[in-house]
């Protein structure tokens, strides 16, 4: 019985190992690109749109769980953002005491992509609330710029600050 324990054990990790080849795909975790998310990152925390402009091409399109921008109107969001919230920081998704996860990717079509998972934390300007969300942002990139971003999280604590923010204006 054990060796036939043993045996399927070896199938299974044999099945597993083939199955999970990367033939022609480059995973990278401190690369030019991925350092330059990392950058991306401290610029965005530091409200430092100009140097966030230099990653993005002028055709970046930003697809959300609410809708696809393009850079005319991220332009105008990053600000908006830091607008509202204050004491902006991203941990991993794991632990608060640890640095996001990024990675590169490129793949057999000559796509590369950079993909982080995070918990980004804030403070409501306008409701004080402490806010922590978990996210992921995939990054795809064409001529050394920032083409394409995937964002995915939940986007209720930007819109109820947004809400306390127009609600301010009426009183």
């Amino acid at each position: 019985m054990k060796k036939l324990f043993n045996v399927v054990t070896a199938l299974a990790i044999i099945a597993q190992l083939t199955s999970c080849t990367t033939t022609g795909t480059t995973l990278t975790f401190d690369d030019e690109k991925t350092n330059e998310i990392r950058a991306h990152f401290e610029d965005y925390k530091n409200a430092n749109l100009d140097g966030m402009l230099t990653r993005w091409s002028e055709e970046l399109m930003v697809l959300t769980n609410d809708g696809t921008v393009g850079l005319s109107d991220v332009k105008d969001i990053i600000p908006l953002h830091h607008m509202l919230f204050s004491e902006i920081y991203f941990t991993s998704p794991h632990s608060d005491e640890d640095e996001f996860y990024a990675e590169t990717n490129t793949y057999p079509d000559g796509k590369t992509w950079t993909k982080t998972w995070y918990k980004w934390h804030a403070t409501g300007n306008f409701t004080g609330n402490k806010v922590t969300n978990l996210g992921m942002i995939g990054f795809r990139w064409e001529d050394g710029k920032i083409v394409e971003e995937n964002h995915f999280g939940d986007s209720a604590a930007f819109n109820s600050e947004l809400t306390a923010y127009q609600q301010s204006l009426e009183e």
